[in-house]
């Protein structure tokens, strides 16, 4: 996951910014990295470097995880267990009884960050009971 670092306006005044909201946790994985906010600005840490350790900072960081509390631990291979989850689920659904009269669909497990794209209008009826409404039955 990437920082959105990358979508504030100019150097300096970003990083400047990004202390302001996230001190705490860039400077936990600044020390992680055996380095000082203190240091900043010396010969020896300069803002540039705050710049490349801010932009490569790993999804499980301290500043990502304080950034994006609700998603940080979904990457790819969590939503990838999510979908064979969901997956499995739906064909030992496929095969049951309730698959053959079309209720009780197994629901999707729920990410983070992402919204539902079906949208339920009304109840779901049998064949059976649609053929009896639309009189079709002979």
């Amino acid at each position: 996951m990437a920082s959105s670092f990358g979508s504030r306006p100019g150097g300096i005044l970003s990083l400047d910014a990004l202390l302001e909201e996230q001190c705490e946790a860039l400077e936990f994985d600044l020390i992680s990295l055996g380095l000082r906010l203190r240091s900043l600005g010396s010969e020896g840490f300069s803002w540039r470097d705050l710049k490349v350790v801010v932009k490569h900072l790993p999804a499980d960081s301290a500043l990502i995880r304080s950034m994006h509390p609700d998603t940080h631990r979904w990457q790819l291979d969590q939503h990838l267990m999510a979908d064979m989850a969901d997956s499995l689920r739906w064909l030992v659904w496929a095969r049951s009884e309730d698959a053959r009269h079309g209720r009780n669909r197994p629901t999707p497990i729920q990410r983070p960050g992402v919204k539902s794209d079906r949208e339920r209008i009304g109840t779901a009826i049998g064949i059976d009971q649609m053929n009896r409404f639309l009189d079709w039955i002979s």
